[in-house]
């Protein structure tokens, strides 16, 4: 074994309390409440230290890893003899390096493999959005009984085991739900600095998870699931418990490549915005090198975003950063958590805690951050046991969830769905919705925008949602915020079709039935609910433009902002400003392929603008004031160099003068929310 240069303490789970210390390598090792002598020598590899980093590997040629073993002898042995995988784990981590955790762990051959294509890797993982549970929302840290009410030896572990196998007996893995995510609380560190399962479930008397977590994974993979853990990027979790990354990042990241892990959900609780790019930078390359060579790579879930309201640069800047280093990323507060109502929770302009319609509003700003293997996080489902959202809300926050190609992590009991599957009919139909999960998962992967939104309510008017498809379809998703049922007409042309004489094929994803359409679709949308549909091009020529309102960047969280509005309609020379968002065709702006915006009211006017201000005028396609790009960064920049600009900054006074202005750095009154019919590269 190798030489430690510190003492360690390693869990057991026999011998009275004491013991004496036994010796391991070099130095002394005292085990906790182990009074046996070290038997390590006699049936581990021994290994002789060349360097600080290097390792010569004497293995016996009658050695057996405990891994080659079945699976009950494995987890009898880990019973029995934990404190031994604890502390091979801690000599591993600590002096082989990647290659030496990969060597000790064995291949990954034989194991489920991982996803197949990411942004920080070598092998792209995440390409589309995750889909799978986590028990935050619907349980956070509380230790949980088995569905016959007991609770002695009933283990958070098991019941996370419990929650993968009723997935698969409900066929919800089937459906493309196969990430198994542990929140906050599993984990505990030692005096050495060496992460663990934790010995129990909160604060509770209830057992926590495995010292070590590779049966845990192997177990869910099995299952054809992947194993997904949490952490935070400061010393304590959110809940306090000593277990974050910080000062950590390299032993962490091995231990979860050693352990099979398949995602890291990386949460801000600990640091300022002064660390939080250094920290993440760290984890994600110590992610990368812990997993080379291996075929199995950890997807990079990232919180960072999310602690910052669409007022602030800072949220702008690490929506930038983030992208190079993970996956996905969350981008607005805390979903509600059981057993509050979830719909309509503000929560005093906080990052903490919003309900479906504010994440949603947070989350669908941010639309053109959308790509392949890049993705915002709207945060969990409430669908299911929750009862926060009446079965409406529940078919509305997986319809838009879905069109703004957010992950689909349910948070829920679905340990009860399994036990009784007819009284969740309902619930599992909308989680297994075909047409609905491959609006989420389309290639393109675009994020929804929003397209017209006439009522800043949760509770009042009508939200449309437009997500472009790879096939040059359409995607459309019509919010009824309302109490009560609405008829509605859905105009073809404000979602970027023209031709409107020409037939057209609308797909309904909730009934799964085609109809022939040519200008518009009418449909009855009951209180809280939703129409979806997907709209083909079919043989009518052209692809469809980028139509829709042009938002400005949110003055808060829970505030909802402007939209840009032709003064007094669509009218030569009408000033163009900031106003409530109306739903209004003076609203609508076509971004059209040659850099022009004109009004949908009057296709003959297009914007223009300069220092003194916005305002319609007749297009001219060689006119530099009247030629616009859309950036990801949210700037509308003007072919003369200058970009929109809210003069002196104010998001929450329409009566502040919208003109042109030298573009920033990540100025929020420079950032706006516009329509595409792609993801924009840059």
């Amino acid at each position: 074994m190798p030489c430690f240069r510190q003492r360690m303490w390693s869990r057991s789970l026999f011998g009275p309390e004491g013991g004496d210390p036994v010796w391991a390598g070099c130095f002394p090792v005292r085990l906790e409440n182990s009074p046996h002598p070290n038997p390590l020598t006699a049936r581990m590899p021994t290994w002789n230290l060349l360097k600080k980093t290097e390792w010569k590997r004497n293995v016996p040629s009658n050695f057996t890893h405990p891994r080659g073993m079945n699976r009950e002898k494995r987890e009898a042995r880990m019973r029995r003899r934990r404190w031994i995988t604890g502390l091979c784990t801690a000599v591993v981590l600590a002096w082989s390096g990647g290659a030496g955790t990969t060597a000790l762990a064995g291949t990954t051959a034989g194991r489920a493999p991982a996803d197949s294509g990411a942004a920080n890797t070598d092998t792209p993982i995440g390409q589309k959005p995750m889909m799978g549970f986590n028990n935050w929302a619907r349980f956070t840290c509380a230790a949980q009984a088995r569905l016959d009410g007991t609770r002695a030896g009933y283990s958070f572990q098991d019941f996370m085991e419990d929650q993968a196998k009723a997935m698969k007996a409900t066929g919800l893995v089937a459906a493309g739900y196969k990430n198994l995510t542990v929140d906050d609380c599993w984990m505990q560190r030692t005096s050495a600095g060496y992460l663990h399962g934790a010995a129990h479930w909160g604060g509770s008397s209830q057992p926590g998870f495995d010292w070590e977590l590779t049966g845990y994974a192997d177990r869910l993979h099995a299952l054809g699931m992947e194993a997904g853990l949490y952490s935070t990027s400061g010393e304590k979790t959110c809940q306090g418990v000593p277990g974050g990354v910080k000062g950590h990042e390299d032993n962490d990241a091995r231990s979860l490549a050693y352990w099979g892990i398949d995602s890291l959900k990386l949460d801000n609780c600990g640091t300022t915005w002064s660390d939080r790019q250094q920290i993440f930078t760290t984890t994600a390359k110590a992610l990368n090198t812990a997993t080379t060579g291996n075929d199995r790579k950890i997807l990079f879930n990232e919180s960072a975003p999310a602690a910052a309201s669409g007022a602030e640069s800072v949220k702008y800047k690490t929506m930038d950063w983030v992208r190079g280093l993970g996956q996905m990323w969350r981008v607005s507060p805390d979903i509600t958590v059981w057993p509050k109502a979830a719909w309509n929770d503000p929560s005093a302009e906080s990052a903490y805690q919003g309900g479906v319609y504010q994440n949603f509003t947070d989350t669908v700003a941010l639309a053109r951050y959308n790509g392949v293997g890049n993705h915002n996080d709207a945060d969990m489902l409430l669908i299911g046991d929750n009862k926060q959202l009446t079965p409406p809300e529940q078919r509305s926050q997986f319809a838009l969830w879905s069109a703004m190609g957010s992950p689909l992590m349910i948070s829920t009991d679905v340990r009860k769905m399994a036990a009784h599957p007819e009284d969740y009919q309902e619930q599992l139909a909308i989680l297994k919705n075909k047409d609905v999960i491959a609006v989420d998962q389309d290639p393109l992967g675009a994020g929804g925008y929003l397209a017209s939104r006439d009522n800043a309510s949760a509770t009042a008017g009508i939200d449309v949602v437009v997500k472009p498809l790879a096939d040059g379809s359409r995607a459309v998703t019509v919010l009824n915020k309302n109490s009560s049922s609405v008829q509605y007409k859905l105009d073809l042309s404000r979602i970027g079709f023209g031709n409107l004489s020409c037939t057209r094929t609308a797909r309904n994803l909730w009934t799964h039935q085609d109809s022939r359409v040519t200008d518009s679709i009418s449909t009855t949308i009951g209180g809280h609910d939703n129409a979806m549909f997907t709209v083909a091009p079919g043989s009518c020529g052209g692809a469809a433009d980028a139509v829709g309102q042009i938002q400005a960047a949110q003055s808060n969280f829970q505030k909802t902002p402007f939209c840009l509005d032709a003064h007094h309609g669509a009218t030569k020379g009408a000033e163009v400003a900031l106003w409530d968002c109306t739903g209004g065709a003076n609203q609508q702006w076509r971004l059209r392929g040659n850099g022009l915006i004109s009004s949908l009211q009057d296709d003959g006017l297009c914007m223009t603008g300069d220092p003194t201000g916005l305002r319609l005028a007749a297009c001219v396609d060689s006119d530099p004031h009247q030629r616009w790009t859309y950036h990801r960064s949210g700037e509308l920049r003007q072919a003369t160099g200058a970009c929109v600009d809210i003069n002196g900054g104010a998001l929450d006074d329409r009566s502040a003068k919208v003109t042109t202005y030298q573009c920033g750095t990540y100025q929020p009154n420079q950032t706006w929310s516009a329509p595409f019919t792609a993801p924009p590269a840059a």
